[in-house]
């Protein structure tokens, strides 16, 4: 093999071990809870300023790639306080999510379908915190 073959194919090594070294993601697991122990679907996590995120399961946990330790989480859940943790070098990150009560005052829930006009009467009320 000549030295200039040896020295390209050398280069190309480092190159792409240089590549793979850089783009070191984590892999960060976990569960997500109210403040009464009890476990929350359907809770978004998200890497902070990116798209890349994913949901908690049926059984409250979760399961995404990071790019780096840097990474900053953000989860979210509508009647709860946004939270924000950084990765750092922990694999398994559990949340205790508390309830955020103003937030639940500005949910309006809208029912649509037909109904007689004689049964509109009690069919509207209004909740009052």
């Amino acid at each position: 093999m000549s030295s200039r073959k040896l020295k390209t194919g050398l280069l190309a090594c480092l190159l792409f071990v240089g590549s793979t070294m850089m783009a070191q993601k984590a892999a960060v697991t976990g569960t997500v809870k109210d403040s009464s122990g009890e476990t929350l679907i359907g809770v978004s996590i998200r890497v902070a300023g990116t798209t890349q995120g994913t949901i908690t399961g049926a059984d409250g946990t979760y399961n995404m790639d990071v790019p780096d330790a840097k990474s900053v989480l953000e989860f979210s859940y509508l009647g709860y306080v946004t939270q924000t943790i950084t990765v750092g070098d922990r694999k398994t990150i559990d949340v205790i999510m508390q309830e955020d009560t103003k937030s639940l005052e500005e949910v309006v829930v809208v029912g649509y379908g037909t109904m007689r006009k004689k049964d509109l009467t009690g069919s509207v009320t209004q909740i009052r915190p």
